[in-house]
């Protein structure tokens, strides 16, 4: 399950003390594992879990790992009853946004549609039909503890006394942290370059027209990676989830039509649309990129560097820089600076940084920027980019003056804690639990047994 935040989840997972109401009947249907109020656990939703388990990289597979799976089940299905009772609602598209995501996840992992099909032994409609009620629930759950956790708020005076009572033998030692900003450019687009890859398109719709298979001609000649292999194929998506000028043509289309030639940031595409369910569509495409030549790279290079000679004279700020000049939306919009993903944060250690990062960064002082170096895109667009060390700690042990930001998210999280538990307490009095004698023997589960 993860809806449920890490912390969070583990808190409730470790520290809840409950009392179950008296057990229903012990004659449980087959494949019932659990019963909570009016919701069900099957023993296929704990398998189905285990093996999306088995698929993560990294999983440690451990004897007590059903059992843990069963307690995460049955918190779930608690939030999911609060949820019913306070009638928070989730659209349809939010159901299906998130059914569409895990089967392109899915997908990816197991090498294609058709190997996923393999292995679940059903159509990818079926599949998402499956997925639509576990999908619903885990969501419904998030947002109920999204509004059972949302007004907590946390004073300096709070964190203050959260640190406290640390003891000081239990202070974490902290590695070397850096904090790292980037500024990004991709070279122009000549109109000769332009109208190239605008003829090389038509040339493909016109074989289309012909008759020739967009799958085919997608499988041939498309430069996105991630659906070329599987002749052009995106899934189904709905409104937001593409850009503009792309989801404008998607819905515009019938089915089996091929659009004209359609403009986006990351080149010029061909569409063809495969099926419409309401809001939602299944399209594939062809992508074919402008070809770049050397000079416009080294004049792009150029241009950066003279950036980079700016900001070291105090002529500009790296945010205003990167406001003004960088070409990465997803850097841009948290002032050039990138985001750890393990943890939300500014802050990496040395192993937790890409190793063509660190290598540029790992000799400058706080304030210094780097060189220009060649930089491509995972869809393999090409430009440069230069990196702005804004912070280096040293190897230390946890205290405010440098820990502040992560002593005040612990401390907000012990808050948030405090919360559920009492929560948790209340609504767990107010259903009444069986389990299958099968994991009686779950010592994680002795909570939820009078």
């Amino acid at each position: 399950m993860r809806f449920l935040s890490l912390l969070m989840l583990g808190w409730l997972l470790s520290t809840c003390q409950v009392y179950a109401q008296p057990a229903l009947n012990d004659s449980v249907a087959d494949g019932i594992v659990a019963v909570i109020g009016n919701k069900i656990i099957l023993k296929s939703d704990i398998e189905q879990e285990y093996l999306q388990q088995l698929g993560q990289p990294g999983s440690k597979i451990t004897p007590e790992m059903r059992c843990q799976i069963l307690d995460q089940l049955l918190t779930a299905k608690l939030l999911v009853r609060q949820a019913e009772a306070d009638s928070l609602k989730i659209s349809d598209e939010e159901v299906n946004g998130q059914i569409d995501r895990r089967i392109r996840y899915f997908s990816q992992m197991v090498g294609g549609t058709e190997k996923l099909e393999e292995f679940y032994g059903k159509s990818i409609l079926e599949i998402k039909e499956e997925f639509k009620g576990p999908v619903k629930e885990q969501i419904l759950a998030g947002k109920m503890q999204e509004k059972l956790t949302k007004e907590v708020s946390i004073s300096p005076s709070e964190v203050q006394a959260y640190f406290n009572d640390i003891p000081v033998d239990s202070l974490p030692f902290y590695d070397s942290e850096l904090e790292v900003g980037q500024l990004v450019m991709f070279p122009d687009v000549t109109e000769v370059q332009k109208q190239y890859t605008i003829e090389k398109l038509e040339g493909i719709r016109a074989r289309i027209q012909k008759g020739e298979k967009f799958e085919t001609l997608a499988i041939l000649y498309s430069q996105d990676p991630g659906s070329a292999p599987k002749g052009g194929d995106l899934g189904y998506f709905g409104r937001g989830e593409m850009v503009p000028e792309f989801e404008a043509a998607a819905f515009r289309l019938k089915p089996g039509e091929v659009s004209g030639i359609i403009r986006t940031k990351y080149g010029y595409h061909l569409l063809q649309l495969v099926e419409r369910r309401g809001e939602r569509v299944n399209a594939r495409h062809i992508l074919i990129k402008p070809p770049v030549s050397n000079s416009e790279l080294e004049k792009t290079r150029r241009l950066l560097d003279s950036i980079k000679t700016q900001l070291e004279n105090g002529q500009i700020s790296f945010r205003e820089a990167v406001k003004k000049y960088s070409m990465d939306d997803e850097t841009k919009a948290n002032g050039g600076m990138l985001q750890n993903p393990q943890n939300g944060q500014n802050a990496f250690t040395p192993d937790q940084m890409q190793p063509e990062i660190y290598f540029q960064v790992e000799k400058l002082n706080p304030g210094q920027y780097s060189a220009p170096s060649s930089y491509a895109t995972q869809d393999g667009r090409q430009g440069f980019r230069i990196f702005y060390l804004s912070n280096k700690s040293a190897p230390h042990r946890c205290n405010l003056n440098e820990d502040y930001g992560k002593i005040q998210q612990a401390a907000t999280t012990r808050k948030k804690g405090q919360i559920m538990q009492s929560w948790f307490n209340k609504a767990r009095q107010r259903n009444a639990i069986h389990i299958s004698p099968s994991y009686l023997t779950c010592t994680n589960l002795k909570r939820w047994i009078p």
